[in-house]
């Protein structure tokens, strides 16, 4: 009876049913672990652009100023003392941390007895000192990294370089540029492997470059920032 049913009409649907069900579940397969991957891409993303961030936020903010050191008490009477000020002489040209010279009122100390004239903002700049920028963006990238991609789970992530751009002429000045790779181990498309030997379904990648902008004040007291997106 079985052979009557593979011979008729009836029985030629079933090698074609079998067929369509293994490529309904191929399909189903892709799109769950590619859905998996979708998601994991995106917190992959978030975790690089924390640690560019991070690392952007490591700058340091430095300036030159143009200071008048004003005038000093003395006295200017012949015969008995009358408190004066005396002018110091010619103004005086110093950098230093933002931080220093400004926020701290560092530039206080070029100032003579009866206190200083103008003190201008000739010029300012940040650099990335050290591998305070690697070091941040990377305590951040691990604080961050998906899930999916953990050795938990049978995936990796990390970060395969950091860049960071202190020269004032570059068109990506001034930033902090961090690429990471990921990969997502796949919960249904490895059984794709017994069908397409020499290819891998095991792992489904994923790369991703994120910018951090550093923002400081330019001399007319607005945030300045003109760093290009060297990631599109």
């Amino acid at each position: 009876m079985f052979k009557n049913i593979l011979s008729d009409e009836r029985g030629s649907i079933l090698p074609i049913m079998a067929v369509v069900i293994v490529i309904l579940i191929g399909v189903s397969a892709v799109a769950v672990d590619y859905t998996r991957r979708a998601a994991a891409s995106e917190k992959l993303k978030t975790a690089g652009e924390s640690a560019a961030v991070a690392g952007a936020l490591s700058a340091t903010r430095y300036v030159r100023l143009s200071i008048d050191p004003g005038s000093y008490r003395t006295c200017c009477g012949v015969e008995t003392c009358s408190p004066c000020c005396v002018d110091c002489g010619d103004v005086i040209i110093r950098e230093g941390t933002e931080k220093e010279l400004i926020e701290n009122n560092g530039y206080k100390k070029y100032c003579c007895s009866c206190g200083c004239g103008p003190v201008k903002i000739i010029n300012r700049w940040v650099e990335y000192e050290g591998n305070n920028a690697e070091l941040a963006a990377e305590m951040f990238f691990n604080a961050n990294k998906p899930k999916e991609m953990s050795a938990d789970q049978g995936g990796a992530s990390s970060i395969t370089k950091i860049t960071t751009y202190q020269d004032r002429k570059s068109p990506y000045y001034p930033s902090v540029v961090v690429e990471t790779t990921g990969k997502v181990k796949t919960l249904f498309m490895s059984f794709l492997n017994t069908m397409a030997p020499g290819v891998d379904f095991s792992y489904l990648n994923s790369k991703k470059c994120s910018q951090g902008l550093t923002y400081y004040y330019d001399l007319n007291g607005k945030w300045h920032r003109t760093a290009e997106d060297p990631c599109n």
